[in-house]
């Protein structure tokens, strides 16, 4: 019987630099010698990486950070949500958004909100997440205040 899924934050240096590969799998853009600037910086705004482990061996992480909006006040958002291909289909990110929700709701948080890609949409309905009437849209700042700049 395998060891149950031990999840904590990941906060040192070198536990996010770990993450860094996982995070790839998802976030292929990413690149090493940025990626824990990068977070650093995202924590600043409440963002936290939290890891599931399975003997030893990140399977699943998360990027979570409190938000607080005036349409739906104050809720948990889910950046980043990835399992390595090799762990999929065991329950290691249902019980990873369990340990979130329970996280938030000690925090006052009643609500999770995440963006999802169209082929994740499943799982999530599975747990009972329901879709929104919002698509994400995304234009470069010096485009649209008419620079040019990129």
């Amino acid at each position: 019987m395998p060891s149950p899924l031990w999840i904590t934050e990941l906060s040192t240096d070198q536990q996010i630099q770990d993450a860094f590969d996982l995070m790839a799998v998802m976030r292929g853009e990413l690149k090493r010698e940025q990626f824990l600037e990068d977070v650093r910086l995202l924590e600043l705004d409440g963002y936290r990486l939290v890891g599931g482990f399975m003997d030893d061996k990140l399977v699943t992480l998360a990027g979570v950070r409190r938000a607080h909006s005036l349409a739906r006040g104050p809720y948990a958002f889910i950046n980043d949500l990835v399992t390595h291909p090799d762990y999929r289909g065991r329950g290691y990110a249902t019980e990873l958004l369990r340990f979130i929700a329970a996280a938030a709701v000690g925090q006052g948080l009643p609500m999770i909100c995440l963006n999802s890609y169209p082929e994740a949409m499943p799982f999530y309905e599975k747990l009972k997440f329901q879709k929104m009437d919002v698509v994400p849209c995304w234009i470069e700042s010096g485009v649209l205040a008419g620079s040019g700049e990129r």
